[in-house]
Formats: C-alpha cells, sequence, structure tokens
C-alpha cells in the first residue's frame, strides 16, 4: 500500500544539472547563504538536489544466507500465519543438575549430591510486542526422538552441516512424544509453564534424551510468537533432609526455531533483515560536476567542480514497501548502511563500519504494513565524501562506492524490512546538500 501523499515520489520535476536529472530545492531558511530574492553578490549558495537512481545507482543485488536462527537464542512460533508461515521452536539442555544446597537435619547447610528429582516445569517467555496473539491461544510441548544441529536445522533437514545432511523422518522436525498442553494469555502475563512429572524428568534424565530435545508447537492458527527464552526449573528431594523440597534450573538451553516457506529473493526489490539474513548492496556514482541552476552558476560560475568538503550532508532516500505478511515487522526494525570493503568478495565481502550507529535506523513496524510508502533516509556523507575524494591515499587504491543495507546484527528476526528498488516508480534517491560559493582570486 502507497499513502496518497507519497505519490509526488515518481512525478517531481527535475531540472537538468550536468547529465543528471537533478531536483533542487532551496533551504528553508533565507539567510545570506541561502538562495531567495535577496542573495548578496557572489555570496556562497547552499543547495539541496536529489539525484534520481538512473544518474547514481547501479548493480543493485540482494543476497540472503547470513547467519541462522539458532544464531539467535531465541523461538519463534507459527501456525498458517499470514495464511502459510509454519514455525516451531526445538530446544535441548545439558545435563541436569546433580547437586544443591541445602539444609540437613541439624539446621546446617551441605551440598547434596543425591537428589530424587518428583517434577519439573518447562517456562516459556514471550515477547507480547513481537507476538500476534492478544487472545488466548493453545501451546503443546513434546520430546524429540532425533538428533538435531542447532545451527543448521531447517524444516526439511535436522542436519544440513557441510559432508552430513539428515533429513528429518517428517518435515517439520520429525515426531514428538507429548509432554504437555497450555494454554497462554497475554493479558495474564509474558510467560507459561509446561508440566513435567517425575516419570518425564526421570525419562530426561539421560544424555541421549537430553541430546534430543524438545520441541514447542502453536496449536491455534492465524498467530506468531516469539519466545524470547527457556528455562527448566526441577523439584527435587535431597538426600540428606527428605522432608523438605529444593528447586534447581538446569543449564542455559540451546534453542533454535524452524519454518516453512522459506522467502524467495525479490524480483525486483529490496530487503533487508530475517533469519537467515538478508542484505541489499548498490554502487553508488556521485556527479563531480553541476551545470546548474541559474542560481548556482550565478554565484559561482558553471561548470561547478564539486569538491568533497562542499558536500554537508548525503543521504539515500529509501521508500518502504509492504513486507509479505508471513514476515511482516510486528515490533520495531532496525537498518544500517555500511561501505562494501571489497565488491569482488561479495556475497561475503568485508564492511566497513556502521554510518548510523550500532542499533542503526529504528523504523517502525507499520512502515512496512498499513503505513508503507514512508521514506527514509539513510546517512551516507562520509561515503560520498570519499567517492569524490577518488583515491585513499593510505593505500592507494580507489575508495569503495559500493553500500550494503542490513540489519545492525544478523540475525536479528525472522521478520524482514522491504522496500521499493529500481524500476518501481519509487527507487532510491540520492539527497545532497551542498554549499558552494564564487572562487577567490587574490591580486
Amino acid at each position: 500500500m502507497i499513502r496518497s501523499n507519497d505519490r509526488r515520489i515518481g512525478t517531481r520535476v527535475g531540472v537538468l544539472l550536468a547529465a543528471a536529472a537533478l531536483v533542487v530545492t532551496a533551504c528553508g531558511d533565507e539567510t545570506p547563504t541561502s538562495i531567495g530574492e535577496e542573495v548578496l553578490p557572489g555570496a556562497p549558495v547552499t543547495l539541496q538536489i536529489e539525484i534520481p537512481w538512473e544518474d547514481f545507482g547501479s548493480n543493485l543485488e540482494v543476497f540472503g544466507g547470513y547467519g541462522t536462527p539458532g544464531d539467535l537464542g531465541t523461538g519463534v512460533l507459527a501456525n498458517v500465519y499470514g495464511g502459510s508461515l509454519n514455525a516451531r521452536t526445538l530446544l535441548r539442555f545439558g545435563a541436569l543438575p546433580t547437586s544443591a544446597s541445602v539444609r540437613d537435619t541439624t539446621g546446617t547447610t551441605v551440598t547434596d549430591t543425591d537428589l530424587t528429582f518428583v517434577e519439573g516445569r518447562l517456562v516459556a517467555l514471550f515477547s507480547r510486542s513481537a507476538s500476534t496473539a492478544e487472545t488466548p491461544v493453545s501451546l503443546t510441548l513434546g520430546f524429540m526422538d532425533e538428533a538435531w544441529h542447532r545451527r543448521s536445522a531447517t524444516w526439511t533437514d535436522a542436519v544440513d552441516t557441510v559432508g552430513s545432511r539428515v533429513a528429518w523422518s517428517q518435515p517439520g522436525g520429525g515426531t514428538v512424544a507429548p509432554i504437555d498442553t497450555v494454554t497462554w494469555d497475554p493479558a495474564a502475563g509474558d510467560s507459561v509453564s509446561f508440566a513435567l512429572d517425575s516419570a518425564q524428568v526421570a525419562a530426561w534424565d539421560d544424555d541421549a534424551a537430553l541430546a534430543l530435545g524438545a520441541r514447542l508447537d502453536l496449536l491455534t492458527e492465524g498467530h506468531r510468537l516469539d519466545v524470547r527464552s527457556v528455562a527448566l526449573r526441577l523439584t527435587a528431594r535431597p538426600s540428606v533432609n527428605p522432608d523438605t523440597l529444593v528447586t534447581v534450573s538446569a543449564t542455559q538451553p540451546e534453542v533454535t526455531f524452524i519454518y516453512d516457506p522459506a522467502p524467495a529473493a525479490p524480483a525486483d526489490g529490496m530487503r533487508v533483515g530475517g533469519a537467515p539474513a538478508w542484505r541489499t548492496v548498490m554502487d553508488l556514482g556521485v556527479p563531480t560536476q553541476l551545470n546548474g541552476p541559474a542560481e548556482l552558476c550565478a554565484a559561482a560560475g558553471c561548470p561547478v567542480t564539486l569538491e568533497p568538503g562542499q558536500i554537508s550532508y548525503a543521504s539515500v532516500v529509501l521508500t518502504t514497501r509492504q513486507t509479505e505478511g508471513a514476515f511482516q515487522p510486528l515490533d520495531t526494525l532496525g537498518v544500517d548502511a555500511r561501505a562494501v570493503l571489497s565488491r569482488t568478495a561479495l556475497p561475503k565481502a568485508p564492511l566497513g563500519a556502521p554510518v548510523v550507529g550500532s542499533l542503526g535506523r529504528r523504523l517502525p513496524a507499520s512502515y512496512f504494513g498499513d503505513q508503507a510508502g514512508a521514506q527514509v533516509e539513510m546517512p551516507v556523507t562520509s561515503l560520498v565524501r570519499n567517492i569524490l575524494r577518488g583515491i585513499d591515499p593510505t593505500t592507494g587504491l580507489p575508495y569503495p562506492n559500493t553500500l550494503a543495507l542490513l540489519s545492525p546484527f544478523e540475525p536479528l528476526s525472522i521478520a524482514y524490512g522491504s522496500f521499493y528498488g529500481p524500476g518501481t516508480g519509487f527507487a532510491p534517491v540520492l539527497k545532497l546538500i551542498v554549499t558552494v560559493g564564487p572562487s577567490v582570486e587574490l591580486p
């Protein structure tokens, strides 16, 4: 959906500067250095210039596959969400606790290494802001009976590493033995507990069983839930004081999620984020000479050679696009911009430092839903200045002119952001704020 007040993007009036169609507007305040009817003779002129994609951009590509869901350490549950998405969370713990500090019958605190587990509970914590459920939903927990690899497991494969690929007995994580089914009511809190009786805890108190782990499923259709953490709490009877009970916790679990279907690369757009993550890269070109408009020529004489110091601000202006329903962000989405230091090494090229900050540009989820069509500026001032400089004196090589748009952390969420690409009528625009003045000649 494109908002009506954003449709003007494709119908702006252009002014011919050099070989590019550049949209030129004066800065808002009338000062001795701005464009207006009272410009002082010979005073510097500040221009805002918008260069369309055809005159600055090229070689746009979208790459996927950065990181895996297992790198997140969190889970996702979905049941026909957005009409298609199914997701399950896999988890497993290390060895169960073998000791606890307890008071014996004399009141002395000792370490008891002979514990008898009587029951337990698995606690799942959800992010309500990143989950769609507003009313109660049903969840189920089950023991798994197939081995899996945290970083490579997918909907179809339990293991997919170099030299080893093992498919599930059935897609979606194989089969499970049911443990417990519960209801999570978001209005009542952020967490839910699955009960384990003594027999279930005993069955899990085995290295082989622990290595297989458990699977969380969402039974209620039409939702997507974000599982922030999972904890295993066990109730044990100590041998030194059988009349008391103690609670112990298992080690931090390994967590990943598997989902289907996996999104395909966009045919005519740009994408950032997801798990595995997507990146969009593009080459930037900056005009080195300006031959207009009249205000510029009157102030500085044309052609004007554009120098790095004349660029006070530069940004790539993106237009957000509605993301397909199953992968729409439910919470704010971070987008960062970095220089690609070696284009020939893509898709695994080294990148420069973040230009927007450690968390990137924070965009509301609505920009990729009902408010799609919003304009977003990604600052690239230092990159544009370096492109104009040409050669890096420290290396003797050209400064990089390739820009990567990516998530600040990869991956960060199953959700991703979408933007319009070239040929859509809402292609990226290069925005420059330039200050130029007349040349000064010494007598």
